[in-house]
């Protein structure tokens, strides 16, 4: 009768060790994958940012000088592809929120 117990309690133990160990394992995945989100959205932020001031400075100079230059186009280019990065990234992540 003991033996039983004891095989019983044995099973039960390992039974509610390994549950705990998946849920925990799934908890902290979806935690990394946030966070792997969450990185990507800040690089993507900065360099939206990074455009901007580029442009910025770019437009002062052609102020300045009564004229365009070449900043003024490859900082455009820039600010236009950093946009485009930004509007996909967003576009996935809502569709992936909302699937």
């Amino acid at each position: 009768m003991n033996t039983a117990i004891t095989l019983i309690l044995g099973a039960l133990s390992t039974v509610i060790s390994s549950l705990a160990v998946f849920a925990i394992k799934k908890y902290f995945g979806k935690r990394d994958a946030e966070a792997k989100t969450k990185e990507q959205e800040h690089v993507l932020i900065l360099k939206a940012i990074n455009a901007v001031g580029k442009l910025t400075i770019a437009n002062c100079v052609a102020l300045r000088d009564g004229r365009t230059n070449g900043e003024m186009s490859s900082a455009l280019k820039e600010y236009e592809q950093v946009d485009r990065e930004l509007y996909t990234y967003l576009l996935e992540v809502n569709s992936k929120a909302n699937s």
